[in-house]
C-alpha cells in the first residue's frame, strides 16, 4: 500500500467533516416542527427543545389531530358520557423535547382556570390526554373545546382525591408551560 499525501490526508478529513455537518443540518431541518398553517389553538412554552415559532410550539387543530394516539369513554360529571380522542400527555411532552429535569406541564384556560401535573405522574397514568374530540366531533365551546385535559377516573381511580374533576379536567386550554 502506498503513502497517503499529507494533501489528500486533509482533503479527506475535510470531506469527512462536510458531511456530518451536511448530516447534521439535514437532521435538524427534518426533525424541526413544522408551523401551523390553520388557527393556533395551543401556544407551549417554557423547558421545552423543540420549537416552531421563537422559543414556542404552536399547534393548530390539524397538527393536533395528526397526533391523536388515545381513546376511550369516560362520563364527564358536567357533560355525561362521551367517547373522548385525543394526545397522551406523555406523547404531546415527547413531542416538545421536554428534557429529563422537567417537573411539570401547567395548562391555562382562556377563563384563566389553571391546572398543574407533576411529569412522573403523568408517566404513570399515560391514558391522561389533551382531547380535541368528542364522539368523533372537534369539542365545542359550549362543552369547554376545543382543547381540554381529560382524566378518565375510571381507569385511575387513584387520582380523583389529588387531581379533581374541577379544575383538572381543565377546559378552554389555549396554554401550557413547563417546568
Amino acid at each position: 500500500m502506498g503513502k497517503v499525501g499529507k494533501s489528500t490526508l486533509i482533503a479527506v478529513v475535510i470531506i469527512i467533516i462536510l458531511v456530518a455537518i451536511g448530516g447534521f443540518y439535514s437532521y435538524q431541518q427534518m426533525t424541526k416542527p413544522k408551523s401551523p398553517t390553520g388557527e393556533v389553538v395551543l401556544k407551549v412554552k417554557g423547558k421545552i427543545t423543540r420549537t416552531n415559532v421563537g422559543n414556542e410550539y404552536h399547534f393548530d387543530l390539524a397538527m393536533l389531530e395528526k397526533m391523536i394516539d388515545t381513546e376511550f369513554d369516560w362520563e364527564c360529571p358536567w357533560f355525561g358520557k362521551y367517547h373522548w380522542e385525543g394526545i397522551s400527555l406523555v406523547t404531546l411532552l415527547k413531542e416538545l423535547g421536554v428534557p429529563d429535569d422537567a417537573k411539570y406541564i401547567k395548562f391555562t384556560a382562556k377563563d384563566g382556570v389553571t391546572a398543574e401535573y407533576p411529569i412522573s405522574m403523568l408517566k404513570e397514568h399515560p391514558n391522561i390526554i389533551l382531547a380535541i374530540k368528542m364522539d368523533g366531533e372537534y369539542i365545542p365551546d359550549d362543552k369547554v373545546g376545543p382543547l381540554r385535559v381529560v382524566i378518565p377516573y375510571d381507569q385511575y381511580p387513584e387520582l380523583e382525591e389529588d387531581y379533581p374533576p374541577f379544575p383538572f379536567t381543565v377546559g378552554w386550554i389555549i396554554e401550557a408551560e413547563v417546568g
